[in-house]
C-alpha cells in the first residue's frame, strides 16, 4: 500500500489483521472482506489526498477479542457510527464529540474528534455486534498546506475538530458523510469525487468560521469555550477542568481564564456550574426521570453526592424542587452554582 502515507495506514491495519481483511486494489480504491474463522463484513479505503483517508467498514466478530489501535501521530475524524461502534471508540477512549441528532439519521452517530499526537489504544469487541463506521480522516499537514495557498483561511481548523460545532458546521459534516457511499465506489472518477467531497467540507468550514461578523480573537476564544463546555454538559453532564479546556483550545490557563472572564463576566467554573444547574432543573422539569436517574445524566457518582451539591446552592432537595416547580407550573431554573469545573 505504497501510495498510502504510513501515518494513515497505520490507522487501518491493525484492525485488517486482527480481523483477518484480505485488501485488493481497484483503480484508487482498496476493497477487502474479511475472509476468516474471527469475523465476516467488509471495509473499503480511499486516499483522495496524501494527507487524507476516507474508510468504511462493517464487520461482526465471530467471538469476542481484544482490538489493538494506534496511531503514529496528530491526526482528525469526522465519522459515522452505529450503536456498538460507539461504545468500541469510547472503550478505547477517543476524545469524540458527537453532534446532536438532525431527526434525519436513525441508525448512526456523528463524531468528530482529534488525536493530538502517537497513541495505543486497545478496546473489546463482543461476538455478533456490529462494528459500522464511515470516516473521514485529516492529518494536520492537510491543513499546513492549505493555510499556505489561502494564508489566514484555515487557521485554527483542525483543532476545531476536536470541539463543538454551530449549526451550519453540523449540516456541512453531514453532508459530506452522507456522500461516502456504504459500498466501495468502483466507477471511474470515484477517487476525484470523494476529494470534492473533501474540499468541499473545507470550504463550507473555513466560510462558516469566517461568517461571524466582526467577531475579535477573543471573543471568538470565549465562544469556543462555551461551546466545548456546553456540548460537555449536554453530553455526558460533566464540564471539562479549566486546564483540559485550555489545552483543547491551545492556550494558556491563565490566558482562558483572563479571557473568559473579560468577555462573559463569569469565571470558567462558575460558568459551567451555571450551565451545570439549568439542565438540573431541565431534568428535574421531566417527571418521567427517577431523581437517580437526573443524577447519572449529569454525572455525579451517586445520587446523594447530587443532591448535597443541589440543596447547598438551592437549600432545597431535588425531590423539593421538583415538587415546588411542578405546583408551579415548571418554574424556571434559579441562578446559581452546582459543582463542576474548578476556577
Amino acid at each position: 500500500m505504497g501510495d498510502i502515507p504510513r501515518e494513515l495506514a497505520a490507522l487501518f491495519e491493525p484492525q485488517v489483521e486482527q480481523l483477518g481483511i484480505r485488501l485488493e486494489r481497484r483503480g484508487g480504491i482498496w476493497v477487502g472482506e474479511a475472509c476468516s474463522s474471527v469475523a465476516t463484513g467488509s471495509m473499503w479505503l480511499c486516499a483522495p489526498s496524501p494527507h487524507c483517508l476516507v474508510l468504511c467498514h462493517d464487520v461482526i466478530p465471530l467471538e469476542d477479542m481484544p482490538l489493538f489501535e494506534g496511531s503514529l501521530g496528530p491526526y482528525a475524524c469526522a465519522c459515522t457510527m452505529g450503536d456498538d461502534a460507539v461504545a468500541c471508540s469510547r472503550d478505547c477512549g477517543l476524545p469524540m464529540h458527537l453532534l446532536g441528532c438532525d431527526g434525519r439519521r436513525l441508525r448512526d452517530e456523528v463524531a468528530t474528534f482529534v488525536e493530538h499526537g502517537p497513541r495505543s489504544l486497545s478496546s473489546r469487541l463482543l461476538a455478533g455486534h456490529v462494528y459500522r463506521s464511515r470516516s473521514i480522516i485529516f492529518l494536520p499537514d492537510l491543513f499546513d498546506e492549505l493555510e499556505r495557498r489561502y494564508p489566514g483561511e484555515f487557521r485554527g481548523l483542525f483543532s476545531a475538530f476536536g470541539g463543538a460545532w454551530d449549526e451550519g458546521a453540523e449540516l456541512a459534516i453531514r453532508r459530506a458523510l452522507d456522500a461516502i457511499p456504504s459500498r466501495a465506489p468502483l466507477h471511474h472518477g470515484c477517487g476525484l469525487g470523494l476529494l470534492s467531497s473533501v474540499t468541499a467540507l473545507m470550504a463550507q468550514l473555513a466560510s462558516g468560521r469566517a461568517s461571524r461578523h466582526g467577531e475579535s480573537e477573543t471573543e471568538g476564544l470565549a465562544r469556543r469555550a462555551r461551546e466545548i463546555v456546553s456540548a460537555a454538559i449536554e453530553g455526558a453532564g460533566v464540564p471539562p477542568s479549566v486546564g483540559g479546556l485550555a489545552r483543547e483550545l491551545y492556550v494558556s490557563r491563565s490566558r482562558l481564564c483572563e479571557v473568559f472572564k473579560r468577555e462573559t463576566g463569569l469565571s470558567v467554573g462558575a460558568y459551567a456550574r451555571k450551565l451545570r444547574l439549568e439542565r438540573a432543573c431541565r431534568l428535574l422539569g421531566d417527571e418521567s426521570l427517577a431523581v437517580a436517574e437526573v443524577a447519572a445524566l449529569l454525572g455525579y457518582p451517586s445520587i446523594s453526592a447530587f443532591c448535597h451539591a443541589f440543596t447547598s446552592v438551592l437549600g432545597k432537595s431535588p425531590s423539593a424542587w421538583r415538587e415546588r416547580a411542578g405546583a408551579a407550573d415548571g418554574a424556571p431554573a434559579p441562578e446559581g452554582p452546582l459543582g463542576g469545573a474548578g476556577d
